[in-house]
């Protein structure tokens, strides 16, 4: 057998290694994304695979170039605002705890009630 039939017709033992290497590591980091690693869960769900609501998810919004982080029980309250169809009562909670304007923070719920739909 010739010196290029032994290195799989011309392939280089060390790439081939290589590229076997490679592909187990993104397997392997595929695997451990879906199945959670040690300490970690999946978003949306707690340790014990029980589902979050989405009302119970803290929220975090951009206004011009600053980030605001609603509480996961400001955020419930706001949807349940835009969902019963009171989006002045949402503005104005938004305002009180985020300190925006009225202009940011209309716009902060209108975006909010098109994710809503």
């Amino acid at each position: 057998m010739n010196e290029a039939a032994a290195n799989l017709s011309g392939f280089p033992k060390e790439y081939a290694f290589l590229l076997l290497g490679t592909g187990l590591g993104f397997f392997l980091g595929w695997l451990v994304s879906r199945i959670g690693g040690p300490g970690r869960t999946a978003p949306g769900r707690t340790a014990g695979g029980a589902g979050i609501p989405s009302d119970a998810q803290p929220v975090d919004v951009v206004v011009n170039g600053k980030m605001v982080r609603l509480p996961s029980d400001t955020a419930a309250e706001i949807r349940r605002l835009i969902r019963d169809g009171n989006p002045g009562g949402a503005v104005n909670r938004l305002r009180e705890v985020t300190g925006l304007r009225p202009a940011e923070a209309k716009a902060v719920i209108d975006s909010l009630a098109r994710i809503a739909d």
